[in-house]
């Protein structure tokens, strides 16, 4: 989170010194300003690449080839983070608390076995058992 808040100032400051930033660099600014606006909107489950696109100030397109640029793709981009910030939670003992399900629309899943699913292929476990051996481990 502190390297984006980083990223963010430097982004701002790029913005205000310049009114034509080179084109490498803009690039990075809009990357950075829209994996900023992702982590700001994470819980969002309708946010997808043009709704991002479109918070950021460029195309679609733009975006994809900004993203790409970096071997990245925008909605696998999302999908990491929100299982990623997940993920944190089930290990947290401050969110043992909260059932599954409430835990994944939080983190922006529309449904939990959707959220189970892309969790077990991305980690190789279920939630259940990632939030039971992390806890585990914690003790």
């Amino acid at each position: 989170m502190a390297s984006i808040g980083v990223d963010l100032i430097v982004a701002s400051i790029a913005e205000q010194m310049a009114k034509e930033v080179p084109r490498p660099l803009h690039g990075t600014v809009v990357v950075q300003r829209a994996k900023a606006f992702v982590e700001a909107n994470l819980a969002d489950p309708t946010l997808d690449p043009p709704k991002l696109a479109a918070a950021v100030g460029v195309s679609l397109r733009r975006l994809q080839e900004l993203f790409q640029e970096r071997g990245q793709h925008i909605s696998d981009w999302i999908w990491q983070r929100r299982l990623e910030a997940a993920a944190k939670r089930l290990a947290d003992p401050g969110y043992v608390h909260l059932p599954i399900g409430t835990l994944a629309y939080g983190c922006g899943f529309a449904s939990q076995a959707h959220f189970s699913r892309r969790f077990k292929a991305c980690f190789g476990t279920a939630p259940t058992e990632y939030r039971h051996a992390a806890l585990v481990s914690a003790q």
